[in-house]
């Protein structure tokens, strides 16, 4: 290795010679030799580059890296969830290990060097609750011991507080540096860049705002290609938009097994007879009864907390949000045996139930995840103006509640976040929910309207659940009715569809959600979105009707298969993306039709949705007397 860039140790290391994930803390000497190591090269750097006088030496370089790594190895390996609400735990006295996925094999995220070996550029998606900002913070921990790359992880949230043309990554994460005790200045962290030092670990990027995320992937993209030589992980929840990142591969993660599912249990410092009998019941029938719950690490963690209740276990995910929110209202903390803490807000549940709706109501379309003291208060003090409720209460009092109680908040430092960002998005549907149609249908419909709309969340999932009747008639119909005047004006072309929703097309490796993972050897023609709020309309249609997504595929895939292989063999050169206006000048559309016929059938199965609707709400407005001549 050279004296000025780091490399990816070899892949044949011994198992033995990497150190073991517990919760011990990093031994002094690894954390030395990693400091050592980079101290060197940034040096190495800095005396080729300055000839002047050097103001830092090797050692004040390695001692400056060794404080932040200590600081910070210790800030982000103690956590608070949702079931550790009142004190930060070791995140290694509960972590399991989920896997990721490639296109082509399973990877073991035990040990970081095992996703390093993939490349340097890399997205792991996956769903809400999956655990993917404790993954990074295991990453950053791990990586201190089993590579030879100075972690740092970059919450992108924070980014949601500057404006858009303030944004500066390389700024941002050296400010990040000096939070955590890195005291040198820029230009050696600069060096350190150039020569590919660090492990850049950027967490949540499906949490920026929809006005900024241009602007952000750009500067990722550009950080990127400025210093190749560094290794970088993006987290985020799936995300159309990265099928654009070329240079990015993205792994999926991969939800629990069974016996991942019980080791996971059995982690948890929680009273010892309820998990006894909880993974008793998980290893008989109640994992494989309720799969798509007990294999999502949040959602299980809510499982067992609900298990003493004895409770049904929901068939919808509202309803376990629901569930949960209860419990942590009203029951016992588990972790301290009977305790159980007051409510100094004094509000009853459904009161406080509302209140904090309204208040994941005004955050979620702030765009906040994240808060200090005073932004807090001064949501809940809006409520207070509005008044939601008619009872009388302390914001200090409610917030307290939100925190030691409810616990629906946790605080970190002098910031406060979420348990988790799900809950939030559940809150703000079930407030969404109890608006009036004519509010509810223009503001979504404004909001879904906004130039920079991203689908990153499951709130409108979430808001069609809790009120299907209202979300059909507010929110698709008026949508539908939108698009059949666009196509009755247009003359009923066969692309009005194509051209007006869609960008072009993407060939893809080909998606299996059974297994949550993609295929390798099996691609698909994608659609590349122009209209966020059309297609939107097109797929709450499609959901809200019931369409047969699986037959559908099963029935086009021949004719998708036909059309890649025609694509791949004669323009090669333009893919994986094709825009509709490059079509257009290769003049290759009539193929191209016959290859996106599934998403024809869809808009020709939205436009008769439409009409059934029309008679439904036409019958509906009809009058006493033609109503009393018909019965």
């Amino acid at each position: 290795m050279s004296n000025e860039t780091l490399s990816l140790p070899s892949s044949n290391v011994e198992a033995g010679s990497l150190i073991p994930i517990d919760g011990n803390k990093i031994a002094a000497e690894v954390i030395t030799n990693l400091v050592s190591t980079t101290a060197k090269a940034i040096y190495s750097k800095v005396l080729k580059k300055v000839k002047s006088k050097i103001n830092k030496s090797e050692v004040d370089i390695g001692y400056a890296f060794e404080k932040y790594i200590k600081y910070s190895e210790n800030k982000y390996r103690m956590v608070k969830t949702l079931l550790y609400r009142h004190e930060s735990r070791d995140l290694y006295s509960f972590y399991e290990c989920l896997g990721v996925r490639t296109s082509k094999k399973r990877i073991d995220t035990s040990n970081i060097q095992k996703v390093l070996e993939l490349g340097h550029e890399l997205i792991i998606t996956g769903t809400g609750g999956m655990g993917k900002s404790v993954m990074m913070r295991h990453f950053f921990i791990n990586s201190i011991k089993n590579s030879k790359f100075i972690p740092i992880l970059v919450e992108l949230r924070g980014l949601n507080d500057y404006k858009k043309k303030d944004i500066d990554i390389i700024d941002y994460i050296y400010e990040i540096l000096e939070k955590l005790h890195f005291q040198l200045e820029k230009e050696y962290f600069i060096y350190g860049m150039e020569c590919g030092c660090f492990l850049i670990l950027l967490d949540g990027y499906d949490e920026v705002k929809n006005n900024l995320s241009p602007k952000i992937t750009s500067e990722i993209q550009n950080m990127c290609d400025q210093y190749p030589q560094n290794y970088y992980i993006i987290s985020s929840r799936p995300l159309q938009e990265f099928t654009g990142w070329h240079n990015f591969e993205e792994l999926r993660c991969q939800n629990l097994d069974k016996r991942q599912a019980i080791e996971l249990i059995q982690k948890l410092d929680y009273e010892p007879e309820v998990k006894k009998k909880f993974c008793k019941e998980l290893n008989s029938d109640l994992f494989d009864k309720y799969k798509t719950f007990a294999s999502n690490p949040l959602l299980l963690t809510i499982m067992l907390m609900t298990f003493e209740t004895r409770a049904s276990i929901p068939d919808k995910l509202n309803d376990f949000y629901d569930q949960a929110f209860v419990v942590l209202f009203h029951e016992h903390d588990a972790t301290k045996g009977s305790y159980q803490r007051e409510i100094l807000s004094k509000l009853s549940y459904e009161d406080f139930k509302m209140v904090f709706s309204y208040f994941c109501f005004k955050s979620f379309f702030m765009g906040k995840y994240e808060f200090n003291k005073s932004q807090v208060l001064d949501i809940i003090e809006m409520c207070k103006v509005k008044k939601i409720i008619n009872n009388n209460f302390k914001s200090e009092d409610f917030l307290n509640d939100l925190t030691n109680a409810v616990c629906m908040l946790v605080k970190e430092g002098l910031n406060y976040k979420f348990a988790h960002r799900s809950f939030q998005e559940y809150f703000a549907a079930v407030y969404t929910a109890q608006l009036n149609d004519c509010d509810q249908k223009i503001f979504l419909e404004n909001w879904m309207k906004q130039k920079n709309y991203r689908l990153t969340s499951n709130y409108l999932d979430m808001l069609l659940d809790l009120e299907p009747q209202h979300f059909v008639k507010n929110i698709i119909f008026p949508g539908l009715q939108e698009i059949k005047n666009k196509y009755d004006k247009d003359g009923h072309s066969e692309s009005w569809a194509f051209r007006s929703i869609c960008e072009g097309i993407s060939i893809e490796n080909r998606f299996n959600p059974l297994t949550n993972t993609l295929s390798a050897d099996k691609k698909c023609l994608a659609i590349m979105i122009k209209s966020n709020y059309e297609h939107l309309i097109m797929h709450y249609s499609l959901i809200a009707s019931s369409y047969n997504f699986a037959q559908a595929q099963k029935k086009h895939e021949d004719a998708q298969n036909k059309i890649i292989k025609y694509l791949e063999e004669n323009y090669s050169n333009e893919l994986p993306d094709i825009s509709y206006d490059r079509i257009r000048e290769l003049d290759i559309w009539p193929q191209i039709k016959e290859g996106i016929q599934w998403f024809t059938d869809q808009f020709e199965f939205c436009l008769q949705y439409y009409e059934q609707l029309n008679q439904q709400y036409s019958r509906s407005t009809r009058n006493f007397n033609d109503m009393l001549q018909e019965l």
